[in-house]
């Protein structure tokens, strides 16, 4: 990592500073940090990093209905984090979460149209990087759409966190007639994307999206071949090019001001004019669609109102674009929806639909010959989701010891796994608990309460010591050819046990049984 000139240390410091007096900036902070130091598609990892998403219903909801979205859409319905990890690759799947948990919270932290502008601007820039990608054949569509969303963070993120700064940065630009980076160097002491890549770095961010923050300038654009250059020269490009279509040029300034960028760019990307009319068009229907799955309010944001006049001049090339969507995202309050917001409303997840969509996308990872940790964990995810909205619950999957007669934590979703994982040791043998009366004599088990006075004699020692008093607990074992080599276990707090139908245990039961279809499938039983 390169030293950090003074000036960028102090200026990082300052915008650090005020983001850690907002009261919920800082818990978001270290989430995105610890999201940030899964460096690794391990098993361990990627069962760590998804039960982080997990916990945060709101966030899951995001990143699958990202993952089945026009742009992203290509494997038919995704339905858990975990198949999006194996489709999307972990790292995609990292940053896509990183990036929809940082700019909701821009987006709910400040109501300031110029800010709200410039987060409109880099979703529009992403959607158009993805685009630009396909078109020029870069390999990672999904890397490049991140990479350009995050290109003026530094400016995102002190507008966030000194509006009143940002405003006295637009000022100078306007009065001395100089852009806003010259502007921010004279009032904060460093350029907006030196802040954006200091604090990138301080909250762990990916390399890749911090080399993506430099605007490159003359030269610098035809210097590098590497994929980092490649991604930089895109993510660069897309953000010029929404700055043309969101200035104040006439038609026929602004098309010549996108002609010369594209000629700027052609050793990179070779020859794009017969294209970016319909990249330019199909990203601005792209943008809409985002902002009805986000509640992205596009209403009253300048760049909005100018890329619909960009359609209107356009209609020839924009044909499939309409305005009514962007209208419609925003109109909508407590006591007046429209159609669409009710219908969507009926969309939400429950239970049932939690399962039986977990249960379509086993099957489609069994038909794809996905490793069995994969399978495992798509299911312990959708016991885990689909018990998740009956109360909050913990799942976990226990694996036999080849050598030893021993169950143990091979993945967990919940909270305190970690902890859980140093203390829950299942002993197979002939004791009557309920473990091995589940294990080693094949029952499912439904505990409602393990506090009842009927159930305490059959609880080991070392379990009642450890587990809570006032939990439930279901148990489902898997049996293969006689021999017990691993369970499901599911607990969650008693008093929620009413809210579980017998159609969800059953739900549970089938998941188990899958599994176990699973096993015998790859190992040949």
């Amino acid at each position: 990592m390169q030293q950090e000139k003074e000036s960028t240390k102090k200026a990082k410091e300052l915008v650090l500073s005020r983001l850690r007096q907002k009261s919920d900036f800082p818990a978001m902070a270290n989430t995105i940090s610890l999201i940030n130091q899964f460096k690794t598609a391990e098993d361990t990892s990627i069962a760590e990093f998804s039960n982080i998403i997990l916990k945060d219903y709101a966030l899951t909801s995001k990143v699958l209905k990202l993952v089945n979205s026009v742009n992203f859409a290509q494997f038919g319905e995704v339905t858990t984090i975990s198949r999006a990890i194996i489709l999307l690759g972990f790292e995609n799947i990292r940053s896509l979460a990183l990036t929809l948990m940082l700019f909701d919270h821009l987006q709910k932290g400040s109501s300031k149209i110029e800010h709200m502008n410039t987060i409109v601007k880099a979703y529009y820039s992403g959607i158009l990087a993805q685009k630009i990608s396909g078109d020029i054949n870069f390999p990672n569509k999904e890397e490049a759409y991140i990479c350009s969303l995050f290109h003026t963070f530094g400016k995102m993120i002190v507008a966030f966190a000194m509006p009143e700064k940002a405003d006295e940065i637009k000022r100078v630009s306007r009065e001395r007639q100089v852009t806003e980076d010259a502007a921010a160097l004279s009032v904060l002491g460093e350029r907006f994307e030196e802040i954006g890549m200091a604090v990138a770095r301080e909250w762990n961010f990916p390399n890749k999206i911090i080399y993506s923050m430099h605007r490159l300038r003359g030269m610098e654009i035809n210097m590098g071949s590497s994929e980092l250059d490649k991604l930089n020269s895109i993510s660069s490009f897309a953000n010029e090019l929404s700055n043309i279509l969101a200035s104040s040029y006439e038609e026929k300034e602004r098309n010549e001001k996108i002609e010369q960028l594209i000629k700027t760019y052609k050793n990179q990307f070779g020859a794009l004019d017969s294209k970016m009319d319909t990249v330019i068009s199909s990203a601005i229907q792209d943008l809409i669609e985002f902002s009805n799955i986000f509640n992205l309010n596009l209403n009253g944001v300048p760049f909005s109102k100018t890329l619909l006049a960009w359609v209107d001049v356009n209609k020839g090339a924009a044909g499939r674009v309409v305005e009514k969507p962007a209208q419609s995202a925003a109109f909508s309050s407590g006591s007046l929806k429209t159609i669409d917001n009710i219908i969507e409303g009926v969309k939400e997840d429950t239970p049932d639909s939690i399962f039986t969509k977990g249960i379509q996308d086993i099957n489609s990872a069994i038909l794809s010959n996905f490793s069995l940790n994969d399978i495992i964990r798509i299911v312990l995810e959708t016991m885990y989701r689909g018990m998740q909205l009956s109360g909050l619950a913990n799942t976990l999957f226990f694996i036999k010891d080849t050598k030893l007669p021993v169950m143990s934590v091979r993945f967990g979703f919940g909270n305190g796994i970690e902890q859980l994982r140093e203390w829950f040791r299942i002993k197979l043998d002939d004791s009557d608990n309920i473990f091995n009366i589940a294990a080693v004599k094949q029952n499912d088990l439904v505990i409602r309460d393990i506090n009842a006075q009927d159930v305490l004699d059959l609880l080991p020692d070392w379990y009642k010591s450890k587990a809570s008093p006032s939990i439930f607990v279901v148990l489902l074992p898997i049996v293969i050819n006689g021999k017990p080599i691993g369970m499901f276990y599911v607990e969650g707090e008693k008093e929620n046990f009413s809210k579980i139908s017998g159609g969800h245990l059953n739900y549970l039961k089938i998941l188990r049984d899958q599994t176990v279809m699973a096993i015998k499938q790859r190992q040949g039983y």
